[in-house]
């Protein structure tokens, strides 16, 4: 007992240590993956969005739209 009593409390800390590192690490991913993902739905959801208020604002793109219409 006397040899491996001075060991656990070392060991005690160093396995605290590794794993609030690796828990910090794995929660650092997390929130990076997440952010990249809402990033990503943001982006979506705003692409056809502006595009019809690019559409509506911008009138050559209307007529080139009407005469294909017109030919049919």
């Amino acid at each position: 007992m006397g040899r491996s009593s001075s060991k656990q409390p070392l060991q005690f800390w160093l396995l605290l240590a590794a794993s609030l590192l690796l828990s910090a690490m794995v929660i650092s991913l997390f929130f990076e993956t997440m952010k990249v993902m809402i990033y990503l739905l943001l982006v979506l959801l705003l692409v056809p969005l502006i595009y019809l208020a690019l559409k509506r604002s911008l009138p050559f793109l209307r007529d080139s739209d009407a005469k294909l219409k017109s030919r049919n």
